[in-house]
């Protein structure tokens, strides 16, 4: 199967904090629809410690995303729908022994498919954002449990790992202007649950 160009325009790969580690039974993909906009939200829960990856594809079987082999059970990603054309794509969450797919249909560059009550029901407490080659880190932990951040590569390869301040709110910035180019996965453990983010440099 041959990737498409077109993805690399979906986005510059902008991804939402992961839900805790844990959130769902394994193997569990859900597709929301991000607010009023035309984004959609895929969280994939793999449940295990194997590495997965996640993949889209189009009906006609086209791959058009492919995300890095992941650590952690969790993966969740925001994609910019006005790149896809109406049709039906499939999500293809991948582990060393499971493959479990789910489908979702685009019209009109909005998602079809009504939202999953399980998402909603989740609040996400960490936010992540990358502006002028800075992570912007911000938490809401009020339980004030023990926080720490730590910076993997693609091969998983641990680049930076430190203690943050366990306080009510925590929000914190990153300089990654020293990172080669790559990918990379920033995870927040806060107590015994864990969000992640991936992103592109």
């Amino acid at each position: 199967m041959k990737k498409v160009s077109f993805l690399r325009r979906i986005m510059p790969i902008v991804v939402l904090a992961l839900l805790p580690t844990g959130a769902f039974a394994k193997g569990k993909i859900f597709i929301n629809s991000y607010l009023a906009t035309d984004y959609a939200v895929i969280t994939a829960n793999y449940g295990s410690t194997d590495r997965f990856r996640v993949k889209i594809f189009d009906e006609t079987g086209t791959e058009l995303y492919t995300s890095s082999r992941m650590n952690g059970s969790s993966f969740q990603k925001l994609f910019d729908l006005t790149a896809f054309q109406d049709g039906i794509y499939t999500i293809e969450l991948t582990g060393r022994k499971d493959v479990v797919s789910e489908s979702f249909i685009v019209k009109d560059h909005k998602l079809v498919k009504p939202d999953n009550s399980e998402i909603k029901s989740e609040i996400l407490k960490a936010f992540f954002r990358i502006t002028d080659e800075k992570l912007y880190v911000s938490h809401l932990n009020s339980e004030k449990a023990v926080l720490s951040i730590r910076i993997n590569d693609a091969s998983g390869i641990e680049l930076y790992n430190s203690e943050l301040p366990s306080k009510s709110t925590y929000s914190g910035m990153f300089d990654l202007t020293n990172l080669p180019a790559g990918e990379y996965q920033v995870s927040l453990i806060s107590g015994n649950k864990e969000y992640n983010y991936a992103f592109n440099k």
